[in-house]
């Protein structure tokens, strides 16, 4: 369903079944629908081929057909099944970001990339393509281009929801490694009002100000409850030891660091931090063990 939702219920419906082949076949998508949401993905994919055998136009068919074989890592057929979705169907469009997602598996980056400019174009109001084009920059590092695709759709959205914060903070994590840390806080506290709960936005941005060594009692607060939210996720775990080594808490900052470091214990940052704590509450030995070992 919320594949679909960005299609107006008229986009959505067609006629009735218009004789016994296509009655069929809808009874055998039902079908496939049904065992796809039970995890049978094999058997799924059987009745759905068996629905497009009767109705080769069918679709929403195809959509559900190409995600099975997408979760059977059988992309290349994905693609293809795709790519027979006609351009005068109301889920052409989904079907093509579904390509440009499994053209990105593939490691096909140019071709996704491609593929979605060209549906920014044919589609001017529609956000999508632009999201999963900053989504694909933002991934493969090249932080300016996903800032001009997010900016892009945020001009197609209009106006913010709910829903939005993810676009927020997305935004705000490209604007920040582009160096932008003004429009970056900005997008992190926007993403907030909408969510404030989340565990990510609120480790991203304390740890954020740590880093810059601001605002240290108010990320102190946020990263806590990050960790109360996710608290065997090593990252914000050493976030919060970061912040208190900050504060000059290093007997605390130790304890959580060490927690960090057997979270995640080959990351090298967590292990340099844990050494820099050890350091600073004299255990220079295990200081320097640490620091070696975030080096290999």
């Amino acid at each position: 369903q919320e594949d679909f939702k960005f299609l107006s219920s008229k986009e959505l419906s067609r006629e009735f079944v218009r004789n016994s082949r296509e009655g069929m076949a809808e009874v055998f998508f039902n079908l496939s629908g049904t065992l796809a949401q039970n995890g049978s993905s094999e058997l799924a994919l059987i009745y759905g081929r068996f629905a497009l055998r009767l109705y080769p136009e069918f679709s929403i068919a195809k959509v559900l057909v190409g995600g099975l074989l997408e979760s059977i890592s059988r992309e290349k057929e994905a693609i293809k099944i795709y790519e027979e979705v006609s351009p005068q169907s109301s889920l052409y469009w989904l079907a093509g970001l579904r390509r440009a997602s499994v053209l990105i598996n593939l490691g096909r980056t140019d071709a996704a990339v491609r593929l979605l400019r060209n549906f920014t174009k044919e589609r001017a109001l529609w956000a999508a393509p632009l999201i999963q084009l900053g989504d694909l920059f933002r991934i493969k590092k090249r932080y300016r281009e996903a800032v001009n695709a997010y900016e892009k759709a945020f001009k197609r959205i209009g106006k913010l929801r709910t829903q939005h914060w993810f676009l927020l903070y997305a935004r705000g994590i490209s604007y920040e490694r582009d160096k932008r840390w003004e429009s970056a806080e900005e997008d992190f506290l926007r993403a907030l009002e909408f969510n404030p709960q989340d565990p990510f936005v609120l480790n991203y941005l304390g740890y954020s100000w740590v880093d810059r060594h601001i605002h240290l009692d108010r990320a102190k607060t946020m990263i806590k409850k990050a960790v109360k939210l996710r608290p065997k996720d090593g990252y914000i775990v050493d976030s919060l030891g970061w912040v208190l080594y900050k504060l000059g808490d290093y007997l605390g900052a130790t304890k959580e660091l060490e927690k960090a470091v057997l979270l995640k214990p080959g990351d090298p940052i967590i292990n340099d931090h844990l050494g820099d704590a050890y350091w600073r509450v004299g255990r220079i030995i295990e200081a320097r063990f640490q620091w070696n070992r975030a080096l290999s």
